[in-house]
């Protein structure tokens, strides 16, 4: 099967109150071990990288290889998103290479600029038959600390959600209520009813980052709102890298191919149970 649209995949999710997993890619094993799970579940998933994960697969069009390669062995139905696109030349760059869907994340500067920025990255990629995110507020995390901040200035304006779709033209808004890409630091507040004002004006699919972390029923709750698509990335490294202590402790590291199996079997697991989480399945 070809990789199709996002927006195809989250528009349906959306009315049907279901969220497709976005899972990061960072290398073939890891590519391999969603592919084969979503297959097992007969179900739809989305692979992404941000610009260090393609660069470190060889770059924007061997990724896309890879991808495709594992979605026709495996007969899944999948989108290939950038994450995080820093600039509209990674943008250019991705959708030039194969990738059917983007994300330009200009969620840092002025509203008026992410406005700008997101609606020239949004005339880009439909020109080419491409699907586009941008995000409205902004997630913080990683090189942030990973810290939640329980102020709202970051959080996505419901009031500006309308006029920013609008003008951009965009296929899936990413919204900020309180999640944290990677780890969070403390309790987790998530601000539901904030999401609830956005996803009763916005027809849109939601987007929601980190994903990982974030307590099931608070996700469950969000999806029956409006999220479409979930971002994980932290839960399925910590099942690769738990996989990998695993083979250390019994493994020998002569045999490759048997020392990271464990890795691969656990991040299948993993994959498995946020695919039957997210979909109800």
């Amino acid at each position: 099967m070809s990789l199709v649209r996002m927006d195809e995949l989250l528009v349906a999710a959306r009315y049907k109150k279901y969220a497709i997993p976005a899972f990061e890619i960072w290398d073939s094993t890891n590519i391999y071990s969603i592919a084969t799970a979503a297959a097992k579940c007969n179900a739809p998933v989305i692979f992404q990288a941000t610009v260090d994960e393609y660069t470190l697969m060889g770059g924007p069009e061997v990724t896309r290889h890879i991808v495709e390669k594992y979605v026709e062995k495996t007969g899944i139905t999948a989108a290939l998103h950038l994450d995080h696109g820093a600039s509209l030349e990674q943008v250019e760059e991705c959708i030039a290479a194969g990738f059917t869907s983007v994300m330009l994340d200009a969620s840092s500067l002025p509203f008026e600029e992410n406005i700008k920025l997101s609606a020239m990255a949004a005339q880009i990629a439909h020109r080419h038959n491409v699907s586009i995110e941008a995000e409205l507020g902004h997630v913080g995390g990683n090189d942030e600390g990973g810290i939640q901040d329980n102020g709202k200035n970051h959080l996505t304006n419901p009031g500006e959600a309308c006029t920013f779709v609008e003008e951009t033209g965009i296929d899936c808004l990413a919204v900020a209520i309180g999640t944290v890409h990677g780890e969070y630091k403390g309790e987790p507040h998530i601000d539901l009813e904030r999401l609830n004002q956005i996803a009763n004006i916005i027809d849109q699919p939601l987007v929601l980052h980190g994903g990982s972390g974030t307590p099931r029923d608070v996700l469950q709750q969000a999806i029956q709102m409006g999220i479409a698509k979930i971002n994980i990335c932290t839960d399925i490294h910590k099942a690769w890298l738990n996989g990998l202590k695993q083979a250390y402790e019994s493994l020998t590291h002569s045999l490759a191919g048997r020392f990271y199996r464990p890795g691969s079997e656990q991040l299948q697991a993993k994959v498995t149970e946020i695919i039957k989480q997210f979909q109800l399945i």
